[in-house]
């Protein structure tokens, strides 16, 4: 592979196929300049002091089933942490603990069995026909979606009472799309790349990135009219790991500030990397604050962990 000019990678053995990837493509507009460009970024800097960093778990259980239909306790969980005299400190958080089944396939008299367990009873989608393995996964899909609503709602309690601040998002922007419109210094920070909105050269750019360089700002669709811009930010080296080793990428708001500012945001991302995201498999894509979060949140959320 050297000899041809090719890279090593760790080869790590794994012995079951990846799981599908659902999105694999997307679609991306120039932003700085006419192509995707390597652009280093410089030292890591002092972050601001008005930062706080938002995420949220989500849990389920399978508890039994009435004949084949699911019967699912779902738990959701969001906060964000502020960094106060270099502590993080919860400032918003919220639970939630649920139960989930289909209504179209339970009687009147098992819908009020589960009413009276004395949690929330809420509907889900259920396959056209009945299958165990399909209906679990649509029950989870709508735990997926009441973390993402609760999400929402704790950015919009913590940017109504904190407008200036920045806010540091764990994931994509897209089902937060709606708090840009709240304040331009929401940052989504993504450590998976399932979509692909780059190609050829731009691609090979963006995956090849050295540790300290971000791409130049690019734009990718939001909705049907809505659009972020956003760019890669390579955190470690990647050499002798993979592609993706290090590499996240960060959204914000479509302004001339993101452009102008996507640098220093880079930069005092990079301090973010201390202390090291330590026992987590991800802690190449994981900065510091972000653990914390998931640290709260877990420890809140007692046996469902």
């Amino acid at each position: 592979m050297l000899r041809v000019g090719g890279t090593v990678s760790a080869g790590v053995p794994l012995s079951h196929a990846a799981p599908s990837v659902t999105s694999p493509f997307g679609s991306a507009s120039y932003v700085e300049g006419d192509r995707i460009r390597a652009l280093e970024v410089g030292d890591a800097a002092v972050p601001p002091t008005e930062l706080a960093f938002l995420d949220g778990i989500q849990r389920y259980a399978v508890e039994g089933r009435i004949g084949l239909v699911p019967v699912v306790r779902g738990y959701v969980a969001a906060a964000v942490l502020r960094r106060v005299r270099e502590t993080l400190q919860a400032v918003e958080s919220r639970s939630e603990e649920f139960v989930l089944a289909p209504f179209e396939r339970l009687t009147s008299q098992q819908r009020a069995e589960l009413e009276g367990v004395g949690l929330p009873l809420y509907d889900c989608p259920a396959a056209e026909r009945s299958h165990p393995i399909l209906d679990v996964r649509l029950a989870a899909k709508e735990v997926e979606t009441k973390r993402e609503v609760l999400e929402l709602e704790i950015a919009r309690r913590y940017l109504e009472a904190e407008p200036a601040g920045w806010l540091v998002v764990d994931g994509a922007l897209t089902a937060l799309s709606e708090v840009l419109e709240m304040s331009p210094k929401v940052l989504g920070l993504i450590k998976s790349h399932e979509t692909q909105f780059l190609d050829g050269r731009d691609l090979e750019v963006a995956l090849t990135l050295p540790a300290a360089h971000r791409t130049s700002v690019f734009a990718r669709a939001v909705g049907e009219h809505g659009r972020v811009y956003t760019w890669y930010l390579r955190l470690w080296p990647w050499e002798e790991h993979d592609l993706l080793y290090g590499l996240v990428r960060v959204e914000r708001a479509p302004t001339d500030a993101t452009v102008d500012e996507a640098t220093a945001v880079s930069r005092w991302l990079l301090a973010e990397r201390a202390p090291l995201a330590a026992r987590d498999g991800r802690w190449d894509r994981l900065i510091y604050p972000i653990q914390q979060v998931e640290t709260y949140l877990r420890a809140q959320a007692g046996g469902w962990w």
